[in-house]
């Protein structure tokens, strides 16, 4: 029997939209859009940068570095183009509500870094319903590492076998059941996820 839900933030909890952001910056950049993306992501800067080893200004500066931004695109605005990303999913904050409601514990387990958290936070659903939020920034181990995993265990009280842990990666899932979550890989385009925890948990 299940006593918890853990969900992930991006692409669960919200929508993730690089895409806008990168046309954006790019256009302030010597980087063409597919050099700016892999610049950013899926590399040792974002590790480091999702596992807290520096701030958000530290980012910016190596991003700004690399990049060659244009002179007036600043921090502030790099900032507001950089939270766009995060979007809206409105089927994943439905599915939060319903676990609560069914008298789950609920948890965001992530990847992320200060300034999407932060979002986090400024959405009321998801800054009160989850009991915790086992952020990669600042627990300082990110997916596929176990230890994020043991991190939740570790403060909730838990055993692996009481969590249902929910992703859109499937590796992540996967390691997830390694360590005896249930786990489910999620689609925002395929299935409607409130349905899946009152028909598949209940």
């Amino acid at each position: 029997m299940y006593k918890a839900i853990v969900f992930d933030f991006g692409n669960v909890l919200c929508s993730l939209d690089r895409e806008s952001f990168i046309t954006k910056a790019a256009a302030r950049s010597r980087l063409s859009e597919k050099e700016l993306f892999a610049t950013l992501w899926n590399n040792g800067l974002e590790q480091e940068y999702e596992t807290g080893k520096f701030d958000s200004h530290g980012y910016y500066e190596r991003i700004k570095s690399l990049a060659s931004f244009d002179v007036d695109y600043d921090y502030d605005t790099f900032v507001a183009d950089f939270r766009q990303i995060i979007q809206p999913n409105p089927d994943g904050e439905a599915a939060l509500v319903k676990a609560r409601d069914l008298g789950y514990r609920t948890f965001v387990l992530s990847n992320t870094a200060f300034l999407h958290a932060n979002l986090i936070f400024s959405n009321e659903l998801m800054a009160t319903i989850p009991e915790l939020h086992i952020l990669s920034y600042k627990v300082g181990v990110m997916k596929p590492n176990p230890g994020i995993w043991q991190r939740l265990l570790e403060y909730s009280g838990l055993k692996a076998e009481e969590c249902f842990y929910i992703d859109d990666v499937e590796k992540y899932c996967d390691t997830a059941r390694s360590l005896g979550f249930g786990a489910f890989q999620y689609d925002k385009n395929v299935h409607k996820l409130s349905q899946i925890i009152e028909n598949t948990l209940q």
